[in-house]
């Protein structure tokens, strides 16, 4: 069985995807940390930019590797895992840049494709039903209010040790929201055929729950 979650910053869609994976037993593929993977890259190699073009990032082609495993996405980089570097709000913000790359959404799509090729896989990310598993058996599109999207990306940083502004963590979701729906390319949208779930209000076992039932009627 092919799953597909995706859904903007902090809608929980992370959370969900990897607790399917390990409800259901299946590999699972978080997309976002290769675009986190490649803006720890340029970070290292630019520092704070505010734009990413496609000659910077085509020499790193290679320097990533993604591994899905139940319940847990492995990030390598150079040989070196770095799913524990990539969470912080800078790296965030160069890796939605990174993603209004369009040759590189090409690229990287592809290599995913290359990575799932035929087996059983929850993709959770930007992309995941319209373009790296169109074929999917389910496809869920998580959203959220950006308050409350921030409340719980503010949350999540704290409990990894990192400071931050509610107000900043806002303005950047916004931020971020608008530039991905507002790409020429690969805009940021639900495939069609979609189950839209609005995770606002909701405990996250709920949205679980939700998501094994659907997956239990498109078997």
């Amino acid at each position: 069985m092919k799953i597909a979650i995706d859904g903007p910053a902090a809608s929980g869609k992370s959370t969900v995807a990897r607790e399917v994976s390990l409800k259901l037993g299946i590999p699972y593929l978080e997309s976002g940390l290769a675009y986190r993977a490649f803006g720890y890259l340029i970070l290292k190699a630019k520092g704070r930019v505010d734009k990413v073009l496609w000659e910077d990032l085509k020499p790193l082609l290679g320097s990533v590797e993604i591994v899905p495993k139940v319940g847990t996405t492995e990030v390598l980089v150079e040989g070196v895992r770095v799913e524990g570097l990539i969470h912080t709000e800078d790296i965030g913000r160069l890796a939605s840049l990174v993603g209004s790359v369009p040759e590189f959404r090409e690229e990287i799509n592809r290599y995913f494709r290359r990575v799932i090729g035929g087996s059983q896989v929850v993709v959770e990310g930007r992309d995941a039903g319209t373009h790296i598993i169109p074929e999917a058996d389910l496809k869920v599109f998580l959203t959220a209010s950006p308050e409350e999207r921030a409340r719980r990306r503010v949350i999540q940083l704290k409990e990894r040790g990192i400071d931050a502004d509610y107000e900043e963590v806002l303005k950047e979701i916004i931020e971020r929201d608008r530039r991905d729906m507002g790409r020429e390319r690969y805009p940021f949208r639900p495939a069609p055929d979609a189950v839209i779930i609005d995770t606002t209000g909701k405990g996250v076992e709920e949205v679980i729950e939700e998501v094994i039932r659907l997956a239990k009627e498109h078997t």
